[in-house]
């Protein structure tokens, strides 16, 4: 093994990625939408199956809508999965997902503040969660002259994590980028400070923070985004980037700016309009995170039999 497995990861690890990378390759020199029904197949059926993603939507589903019946809570999984399947290709190669989609609707009663904050120059903070495609809220908004940007997870295997970061880039329609950290936490701030448009999802599951009912459980919740929007004066308001239902196209909503008060409160208000969203749309949330793993509770109102 060589250094740089050394210093940067395993020889497994490393091929790994190149396997992986082969097959998004691969999937590539398929016809657009035959490649995307065929990606969301695998991982309705096989891949659901090998990575765990089913039964992790299934227990989360279980979790939250223990009324519904095994057939309801299997096509909610499916479609999450499926959503899932297409949003992983289509970040693999943004630029092919843009040529795809030129007409992206974007509305919302959002819209007006946003476009008028950013013909002042202020800050503005999104956020949201995992629900959609976020890449389709960044094509639209690109196609208004706004670039936006974010902090980022990196992915655990440090080869493939080399591709992905490109893709977050869409060849220099992306605003800044960062990782976490101190330092990239800080960076983060002191850009959004100076006037970027930024996002953060706040539906990810953090250890030591506030629990706030999300979906009718308790879930630990950070409240980075509330307070970051405060100290920089930042516009604050939620996006949604829904997949239509042919399961190609998007549309994307702009939600109502929540007012500047305290963190909690914020973020409280803000979990409040993801989960009004998800509950219309359920399908297009991705079930296959985490969400209530720090909730003591979690998986006691139904176990998968």
């Amino acid at each position: 093994m060589n250094k740089n497995f050394r210093r940067d990861g395993t020889l497994k690890e490393w091929l790994f990625s190149q396997i992986l990378m082969l097959f998004f390759r691969s999937m590539r020199r398929l016809p657009y939408n035959f490649r995307h029904r065929l990606i969301a197949a695998l991982m309705k059926g096989p891949l659901g199956y090998i990575t765990g993603y089913r039964k992790r939507a299934l227990t989360n589903l279980k979790f939250i809508y223990p009324e519904l019946s095994s057939k309801q809570l299997s096509n909610i999984a499916d479609q999450a999965l499926d959503n899932a399947g297409r949003t992983f290709l289509e970040n693999m190669y943004p630029a092919d997902f843009q040529a795809h989609n030129p007409n992206i609707q974007l509305w919302g009663e959002g819209l007006e503040d946003l476009l008028k904050a950013h013909s002042d120059d202020r800050p503005i903070l999104f956020f949201s969660g995992h629900f959609g495609n976020h890449e389709a809220f960044r094509a639209a908004l690109y196609r208004h002259g706004i670039k936006v940007g974010g902090l980022i997870r990196p992915m655990s295997n440090p080869y493939f994590d080399r591709h992905y970061q490109k893709t977050l880039l869409i060849e220099g329609k992306s605003g800044p980028v960062f990782l976490p950290g101190p330092q990239g936490t800080l960076s983060f701030y002191k850009a959004l400070k100076r006037g970027a448009t930024l996002v953060l999802l706040i539906d990810l599951a953090v250890p030591d923070g506030p629990s706030i009912n999300f979906l009718g459980q308790p879930a630990r919740t950070a409240l980075t985004a509330a307070t970051f929007a405060m100290k920089s004066n930042a516009l604050f308001l939620p996006y949604f980037s829904m997949r239509n239902s042919d399961a190609v196209s998007f549309n994307v909503e702009i939600g109502k700016p929540i007012k500047h008060s305290d963190a909690l409160t914020m973020t409280k208000q803000a979990t409040k309009a993801l989960e009004l969203r998800i509950a219309k749309d359920p399908g297009n949330w991705f079930w296959i995170h985490r969400r209530w793993k720090y909730n003591s509770n979690f998986g006691k109102p139904a176990d998968l039999n």
